[in-house]
Order: structure tokens, then sequence, then C-alpha cells
């Protein structure tokens, strides 16, 4: 039983509860049908050494007592267009997902063999859940109706840790902070991303068997609200295509070897220089915060204010200000200080 358990937890640990065989109801005397005893997938989890190999061979790690998962990557996008996931599995998205997990630097002829990947997305899945994360609900729609149902889930903390190539310093960076929301004209805030947990997908004919949708497609932590996701977006714009741009101005160069932390709770990260805003960006930002705000009051639901990337104006793209320019008095905002 325990060999099976153990294969359940790999694959997709929600689907892990044993069944008790149902009692015999003798005639004319209903019997209460015990429930199924519930599993500690975590504890399992923590307990197994094959998982500890598989966490072994990806080079992740993670802290029950402190709630964290740490796993390697490399940064492969700073922004030009729209960013539309903040982690996938490498090489999935690179062209607009701002850090790509893998097992640890490619020193090989070429470009890296894509089979290394296998079992990366599941094992990053079990370590959420040995580090003590709850499962959520991934984002969904009604096909009828058109309603859409929002992610839900336990909050993620997500930092990007990595070297000053001057200092040798260890940096770490809130990467919510490396986001711009053309939605609402702001940096992202934080406490906007969910874990989900993904869920399961039909492989199709000739067998239909069901795979964990996130190991399928790759793809980790989505700005784009996405049903495979593991991590999802609350953010507002979440559901539109080319919401969230990266400020190339606070990543480090692209090929920078990163590990990425997922936490349970906030940690300590540098403070970034508040971003320069424009009079024209400040006032149209007024103006949707006030037209959001009645909206609101009004119960009428949100609309979507989405402009292409050929149709922003430049005033809507920020710049870090320099220190010359004005003493850093926001720096301790949570948002990234652009207020």
């Amino acid at each position: 039983m325990m060999r099976f358990l153990l294969i359940c937890l790999l694959a997709f640990p929600a689907a892990c509860e044993e069944e008790s065989p149902a009692p015999q109801e003798p005639e004319g005397k209903p019997v209460a049908k015990p429930d199924a005893p519930k599993i500690d997938v975590g504890a399992v989890l923590r307990r197994s050494a094959e998982f500890k190999k598989k966490l072994a061979k990806f080079k992740m790690a993670f802290d029950h007592k402190a709630g964290t998962v740490r796993a390697l990557g490399e940064i492969a996008y700073r922004g030009g267009g729209p960013c539309e996931f903040l982690i996938n599995v490498y090489p999935a998205k690179s062209h607009e997902t701002i850090v790509l997990l893998d097992d640890g630097p490619w020193d090989g002829p070429g470009r890296r063999d894509t089979r290394f990947a296998r079992g990366l997305a599941t094992t990053l899945n079990n370590a959420f859940l040995a580090a003590g994360f709850s499962r959520g609900t991934p984002f969904n729609w009604n096909r009828e109706t058109g309603e859409v149902f929002a992610p839900k889930g336990e909050t993620v903390w997500i930092y990007c840790e990595w070297e000053d190539p001057e200092t040798k310093k260890k940096q770490r960076a809130l990467m919510s902070e490396w986001l711009w929301n053309y939605k609402v004209l702001r940096v992202m805030a934080p406490k906007k991303f969910v874990y989900t947990g993904s869920l399961m997908v039909d492989m199709g004919p000739p067998n239909h068997e069901k795979a964990l949708g996130v190991e399928m497609d790759r793809l980790l932590v989505a700005l784009l609200n996405t049903r495979t996701a593991m991590v999802d977006s609350i953010a507002e714009g979440s559901l539109d295509n080319g919401a969230c741009e990266a400020l190339a101005q606070r990543i480090p160069p692209i090929g920078t070897r990163v590990a990425i932390v997922f936490s349970r709770k906030k940690l300590e990260a540098k403070k970034h220089k508040p971003l320069e805003l424009s009079k024209e960006l400040l006032a149209e930002r007024a103006r949707r915060d006030a037209e959001r705000a009645k909206e609101k009051r009004e119960g009428k639901k949100p609309i979507t204010e989405y402009r292409p990337p050929d149709a922003r104006s430049k005033e809507d793209t920020p710049k870090e200000k320099t220190p010359k320019e004005e003493p850093d008095r926001d720096a301790g905002k949570e948002d990234g200080g652009d207020k």
C-alpha cells in the first residue's frame, strides 16, 4: 500500500486518499458509512526517500519549519513587451517569462536537452506540499455563460536571489516588484500570487490517462490566468493579455544564475529606488482609481482597460529615479515605492 501511495504522491498528491471497504448493510437497517481516512500528504513526502532523490536530482530544497521552497534557474527575459509568466520550466514561453527553472548551469554543446525537465514541475509541486502549503483552486470559467472563476489559494511570496557580480554579495528581491501593471498603472502589489496546485488533465485517446497539467505544459507561475499553472495571479488585469510588463532596470542581466524562493511568509528583501512617474501618468492613474471606486459603490463589474503595447504612450513606461533627482522617501513601501 505504501508503494502505491508514493506513486500517487509523485504523480498528483491531491489524489491520495485511501478507500475503506464499504460495510454490508443488513436488511431493513441502514449502516452509516465511515469517512475515508485523510492522509497528510506533506508528512508522507517528508518521510519519502524516493521524493528526496527527486529533490536532489533537480537541486531543489524545502524547509517545513520556515515554509519555504528553493529551486534553481536563470534570468531569461527582462522586458520589451508583455510579460505573461513570472517563472516556468526551461524552455517554456522563454520570450515572455522572466525566470526559467532548470537543474543547474548548462555547459554542454548546443542547446540543453529538454528531457532533463521530466518530473521537475511535479517535484516542485510536491515540495510545496512538503513545505506546508495547502492546495487551492485553479482559474476556471463557465463555457456557457462566460462567468469567470478567479484562482484561489494560499498566498505565495516569491523571491529571486543572485550574486552581485561587482560586490559578490547575495541579493534578494521580491519578484512582484519587477512587474509594472498597466491595468492599475502601478508596480504589482504584494500578496497577488496564490498556490492552486494545478489540475489533472485528460491525455486523450486511446487510454484517456490523467496527468498533472503543470507537468505537461511546464507553466509554473502565471501573470495571465492559466488553468494548469501551479501558482496564479489574482492581481487586477490578470485576465488581460499583456497587462504586465517587466521592469528591466530592476532585473539582473539575462543569463544570470538565480535561486527562486517560494515562501509562506514575507522575507527580508532589497529596497528598490522609487519610480519616476510623469504628471500625465499620475493623472490617468487617479482617473482610473476614481472610476473603479465609483463602479464598486454602484456594484458594477470592473471595465477592462487593456491597451496593446503599440498603443501605449511613452509616459506609461516608468523609469528609475536617480538619487540626485529626489530623495528616496518611499523606499519602505511594499508596492515598490511608486506612489
